[in-house]
């Protein structure tokens, strides 16, 4: 039976895009666990042998994913749970990455002057760059209703303009009749290899 997805926001068509290829991934990273939503999400789709990283910045957020994960009894998948910033730890992943899931922003249950720091999100996604897998996919939603994250979607959307098409694919989804400020969606797919220290994290 095939799941039909509601196009409500960008991280609902975002799970609707990724589950071909979490279904078929070997390594998978949730760069922001969050409540665990995306790395449950990830976990029940993606082949037993495959190991699934998810990363977030509070403990309490880790924490949350583990318990989420334990209530859907998907404990017993290879999921990596790790406390720090996301732009480190994922330096430690192996390159090679099928998925990598971005869902900036603060935690919802959470402390909201705690959030996704906009340089930091940069260096993560250039670091991802590096370590997506051919035909793999790296999906980040985007916050801009707040001040934080309005500077922080302007940031990643200038970065993303500079990537050349011969190596990415670089699409966005955002519903265009929403009263207030949508979420973002952006998806990029890998086409081939290119080593991306030569793109500036600052865009003037």
């Amino acid at each position: 039976m095939i799941k039909m997805y509601p196009f409500r926001n960008a991280v609902t068509v975002s799970h609707m895009l990724l589950e071909p290829y979490a279904q078929k991934a070997r390594v998978l990273v949730d760069m922001t666990s969050g409540n665990g939503h995306d790395t449950a999400f990830l976990a029940r789709l993606m082949p037993d042998d495959a190991v699934l990283y998810a990363f977030d910045i509070q403990a309490c957020a880790v924490e949350k994913t583990k318990a989420r994960l334990r209530e859907e009894g998907l404990d017993g998948k290879d999921v990596r749970c790790r406390c720090g910033s996301h732009d480190v730890l994922l330096e430690e992943v192996q390159p090679d990455v099928d998925v990598i899931v971005f869902n900036l922003g603060y935690l919802p249950s959470g402390d909201h002057s705690i959030h996704t720091n906009c340089e930091i999100t940069l260096k993560a996604v250039k670091i991802g760059l590096n370590k997506i897998a051919k035909n793999g996919i790296i999906m980040i939603a985007a916050y801009p209703g707040t001040e934080a994250g309005d500077r922080e979607e302007k940031a990643l959307h200038s970065f993303l303009q500079t990537i050349p098409q011969k190596d990415f694919h670089v699409s966005s989804w955002q519903p265009v009749n929403e009263v207030h400020c949508p979420p973002l969606l952006y998806i990029v797919q890998k086409r081939g290899k290119r080593h991306y220290e030569e793109i500036p994290l600052h865009q003037d």
